[in-house]
């Protein structure tokens, strides 16, 4: 009989994402700030591929990033201003006053096989009072973190479980 823990339940919900043509990617490959909770260079080339058309430099790139990363509050407040961001949208103005601003999505509503789709495991963060946590997993869309999952296996085995459930 095969054991099917926590981890082996993490790895089979990877391999469902990736049948769905997410890339998988374990979170401790990954180099980066472990407060850092974007995926920048996604999101960078998300919008470099999404927005050169219409002259979008590298500085304004780095300067939505420098504002998804400076967004602050309680985590409610923080989690308000991201959704407001993907669902909403907001208007860039630009660096040369010449141009006219620019609408920017972070998501690609309109054609979603042009986001960056990705699952990532064992993603680890250090946020405030340097408390960490890893969550079993998270979906990036182009970048930014949109859900956090937390696998849990039931202690009790299936026939006890259904045996309880049926009398």
């Amino acid at each position: 009989m095969q054991l099917f823990n926590e981890h082996a339940l993490e790895m089979s919900i990877m391999e469902l994402f990736q049948d769905e043509e997410y890339t998988y990617i374990n979170g401790e490959s990954i180099i980066r700030d472990k407060s850092d909770v974007l995926l920048a260079d996604d999101l960078r080339k998300y919008l470099h591929d999404r927005y050169s058309s219409e002259g979008i430099t590298d500085s304004e790139i780095d300067g939505i990033i420098l504002n998804l990363r400076s967004i602050s509050g309680t985590i409610y407040e923080a989690n308000k201003a991201v959704y407001k961001l993907l669902c909403d949208g907001f208007i860039l103005n630009r660096e040369d006053r010449l141009q006219k601003d620019l609408y920017i999505s972070l998501i690609d509503f309109e054609a979603p096989e042009k986001n960056i789709f990705k699952i990532v495991n064992q993603f680890e963060i250090s946020g405030m009072n340097n408390q960490t946590r890893i969550p079993d997993a998270i979906i990036f869309i182009n970048g930014i973190p949109v859900v956090v999952f937390e696998f849990k296996m039931l202690s009790v085995k299936i026939p006890q479980l259904w045996t309880h459930i049926l009398n």
